[in-house]
């Protein structure tokens, strides 16, 4: 299995959908919540993502999909 450490923006409608959840059940895969904040219809999310590489391509491809930026965190900022 494969982490990959992602930082996530969204707004408007994807901050009241469960697309973290969903992403986990379509792809098979495990997350873990670092560091998240959601005021006034916008929102970020730092996690760790664990599953398939195939997998995590996938994943990070429906999420821009919907409209969500991807950003990968390269230094171990949340870690802790």
């Amino acid at each position: 299995m494969s982490r990959r450490r992602v930082h996530l923006t969204f707004q408007g409608q994807l901050a009241d959908e469960p697309a973290l959840w969903n992403m986990s059940q379509e792809f098979g895969l495990v997350f873990n919540i670092r560091q998240a904040d959601l005021e006034g219809g916008f929102g970020w999310v730092m996690l760790e993502l664990e599953g398939g590489d195939d997998q995590l391509e996938a994943a990070v491809r429906w999420l821009e999909g919907r409209g969500v930026i991807v950003a990968p965190i390269e230094q171990d900022i949340v870690a802790g």
